[in-house]
């Protein structure tokens, strides 16, 4: 033979992979920061406490909420996929059924909830209209890339201001005369 050993091309390939997994990962935890430190900037434009939660994934839904002014019950909302895991693990279709419903009414919700962000820092909401690319396969990796450079936008931009009263008709403080935001 000509002296390489004769698993060459295995791990060739494995390390290969390995390199690509490494990269990809790379790849995912620096726009993971990115997107952390957009929203931290966010959640300090809109003075919300805690800003620095953003950078721990769960709990960066405290300053969201928060500067959205929803109720801290929405955290509800992320039960409703662990429901409907265990409703396929104990009733099988019916259980998909409960699934695939329990999912819409997840993702009503979170794009209420990116709506109202919009509307909290004076952007068009239509932007939400992005996450139909989610559907289409190839393209769902872009459009997350696309929100992380909006999140940028409304983070970084200092044209970009945060509106207190944004849920409210006048768009300034409340008086006792004026009826509630729905």
């Amino acid at each position: 033979m000509n002296g390489l050993p004769p698993n060459i091309g295995f791990h060739l390939a494995l390390g290969m992979m390995f390199g690509f997994v490494a990269l990809h990962l790379a790849f995912v935890v620096i726009l993971y920061l990115l997107f952390a430190t957009a929203q931290y900037c966010m959640f300090r434009k809109a003075t919300v406490p805690l800003p620095w939660l953003s950078y721990i994934p769960v709990a960066n839904l405290y300053p969201f909420f928060r500067t959205t002014r929803v109720t801290m019950w929405n955290w509800l909302w992320l039960l409703a996929p662990v429901v409907g895991g265990i409703a396929i693990l104990l009733w099988h279709w019916v259980g998909v059924a409960v699934c695939a419903i329990a999912l819409i009414l997840y993702l009503i919700a979170a794009i209420r909830w990116h709506a109202r962000l919009f509307k909290a820092f004076g952007m068009n909401p239509l932007w939400l209209l992005g996450l139909i690319g989610l559907l289409v396969p190839y393209l769902s990796s872009l459009v997350w890339i696309g929100f992380v450079v909006l999140y940028c936008i409304i983070g970084f931009h200092s044209g970009i201001r945060y509106r207190p009263y944004f849920d409210w008709e006048g768009g300034g403080p409340p008086s006792d005369k004026d009826p509630p935001a729905v």
